[in-house]
């Protein structure tokens, strides 16, 4: 069945790859096109996320009637928001797979109901669980500062190569096989400009 892959992270340090490379094994779809994009779903709206409009357009021009994500969090972080696009979405007849779940939304009509009280419950603990994270990152930062602890690496410090190249045997691994610092990027997860950093560290 052919298909598109949608995949999120939600900063311009983090790859795609992984989800794109997992997706793309799973057997029964052929992946025509992938959209991918570098975005928060906490700061954008679904529907003002220009690569995910651009697949769901994408699909209906072409008649593709299938769009993978690797989770539900993909979609957003918003409960009601994720199941307002999937209702949008079976109304134009496309379905979605979601692989951390293994199933097909707007598929089988009579696994609808369940499947869609999966969905709200997965998208929740998402949402919650995304809370959690930034309320201890938050709290953390705020006890440190109570304590009189600096927050950072102290001004005027500087980190020596070493302690800098230690962090980043991964991707020293990779250049050292010769492989471009855009591949060693996707592969590794990090960015580009810090590759090419480390490459020039290691120079």
């Amino acid at each position: 069945m052919k298909a598109i892959i949608y995949s999120r992270v939600s900063n311009s340090n983090q790859s795609t790859q992984r989800q794109i490379n997992e997706l793309k094994d799973i057997p029964g779809f052929e992946v025509v096109k992938v959209f991918t994009e570098s975005i928060s779903g906490y700061t954008q709206s679904a529907y003002s996320r220009p690569e995910l409009q651009r697949a769901i357009k994408y699909a209906t021009d072409n008649g593709i009637y299938v769009i993978m994500i690797h989770e539900i969090s993909r979609l957003g972080r918003r409960t009601a928001e994720v199941l307002n696009i999937i209702e949008d979405l079976k109304k134009q007849g496309i379905k979605i797979y979601i692989r951390s779940l293994g199933i097909t939304i707007n598929g089988n009509s009579n696994s609808e109901a369940i499947n869609k009280l999966i969905i709200t419950i997965m998208a929740d603990l998402a949402r919650m669980e995304s809370e959690q994270l930034s309320y201890r990152i938050k709290s953390g930062l705020q006890e440190r500062k109570r304590k009189g602890y600096t927050i950072g690496r102290k001004l005027g410090a500087t980190e020596t190569t070493d302690v800098f190249l230690n962090k980043y045997k991964d991707v020293i691994k990779y250049l050292k096989r010769g492989e471009s610092i855009r591949w060693t990027a996707n592969q590794t997860g990090k960015s580009i400009a810090t590759v090419f950093k480390v490459k020039s560290k290691l120079s």
